[in-house]
């Protein structure tokens, strides 16, 4: 399964080749885009082109499954927190989200996020850059 961060769906968006070309060679695995995601993907659509294409923007993402934010995601997006705060790292509260949702989901993170893919995080969960 795979857990696609804001870089992979703005890229995506953008037509980059490196995503459509990723989800080619996985397209035999689950992808999930988390709620948070989702919100900043609309909120980009939001300031640059107004709400009339919040609608085409979501069903762009159809590939894709939208994994909710609740109780469960949150304990373990502070649970990886706390693990990365121990080895003297951190992580945003959005960047924390997704990748609780991963953990939750038991997912991939891909992205090209520098915060998510430096070592500290990669040691404990799992990571791909695309």
């Amino acid at each position: 399964m795979n857990c696609f961060d804001t870089t992979f769906v703005v890229d995506y968006r953008s037509g980059d080749e490196a995503t459509i070309e990723y989800l080619e060679e996985h397209s035999n695995e689950g992808f999930y885009v988390p709620s948070v995601v989702l919100h900043e993907g609309i909120e980009g659509v939001v300031k640059s082109s107004g709400s009339a294409d919040i609608q085409r923007f979501v069903a762009g993402l159809g590939w894709a499954d939208i994994a909710p934010f609740g109780r469960t995601t949150a304990v373990e997006a502070g649970r990886i927190q706390k693990e990365l705060a121990e080895r003297g790292a951190q992580l945003k509260p959005v960047d924390a989200i997704v990748a609780g949702t991963a953990s939750e989901l038991g997912a991939t993170v891909v992205t090209r996020d520098s915060d998510l893919t430096r070592e500290a995080v990669r040691e404990v969960l799992d990571v791909e850059k695309y």
